[in-house]
């Protein structure tokens, strides 16, 4: 019993160490370096990665409930696991927004992985299971068969796009980088959940993730943006 207790205790003192590490990711922003967010940085509306990761996460609670037969499919408790912990490693080392990416600044995912590394020390027998998941998530999405995986990184996705159609300024003039950055992850992403959907014959998730990605586009292009979806297969 003795040493029963002493075990849960040190388990414990590690899980609040690496609490105290991961709240780093309160003050860790994102969007840094995007144009559109110049005007919302400057008013105090920045998004950090933990506000990002409970959008995520808030996001998967409320799609859930529209889509019923998209959340019969999965695990949804390994989604929200997945989803909470998908940018552990950017409270480390920061994110890198997509739009400064295209223009050529590298994101070395090998640091956030290493990031995920140092941070699961404190939880050995979680550390496993935390670099599994970053593996599949930042994995080439053609090659993604796992629905909570592919699920998660299109949740992701809609958030990043929602926020940005929220709070960015003069999207309409960004166009042409924003429809580089939607040919990279929304249309794979959206193409690839459907496409594994079918193969598995789930017609009425089909439709489900169609209409979503539909009203998704509509909010794009409302916005002024000119958004080429010849390759969206919706």
């Amino acid at each position: 019993m003795k040493m029963a207790q002493e075990k849960i205790e040190k388990s414990i003192k590690r899980m609040y160490k690496l609490l105290s590490q991961t709240y780093r990711g309160n003050w860790q922003n994102r969007w840094q370096g995007a144009p559109y967010f110049n005007q919302a940085v400057e008013e105090g509306k920045v998004e950090s990665i933990v506000g990002h990761t409970w959008a995520t996460m808030e996001f998967w609670f409320l799609l859930r409930r529209i889509c019923p037969q998209l959340d019969s499919l999965v695990n949804s408790i390994e989604v929200y696991e997945i989803l909470l912990n998908h940018d552990l490693g950017e409270t480390e080392k920061g994110d890198v927004p997509l739009y400064q990416k295209i223009k050529g600044v590298v994101d070395d995912k090998m640091v956030e992985r290493q990031g995920i590394e140092k941070l699961s020390e404190q939880l050995p027998r979680i550390k496993k299971e935390l670099l599994r998941w970053f593996d599949e998530f930042e994995g080439e999405v053609k090659t993604i068969n796992k629905l909570e995986i592919l699920l998660a990184r299109w949740i992701n996705n809609l958030h990043g796009n929602h926020f940005a159609l929220t709070f960015g300024k003069r999207l309409a003039h960004f166009s042409k980088e924003i429809n580089s950055i939607l040919q990279i992850r929304f249309v794979p992403y959206t193409n690839r959940l459907i496409q594994v959907l079918k193969q598995r014959g789930e017609k009425e998730a089909v439709e489900e993730v169609k209409q979503i990605a539909k009203q998704h586009v509509k909010l794009i292009k409302a916005a002024g943006i000119n958004f080429d979806t010849s390759r969206l297969k919706i």
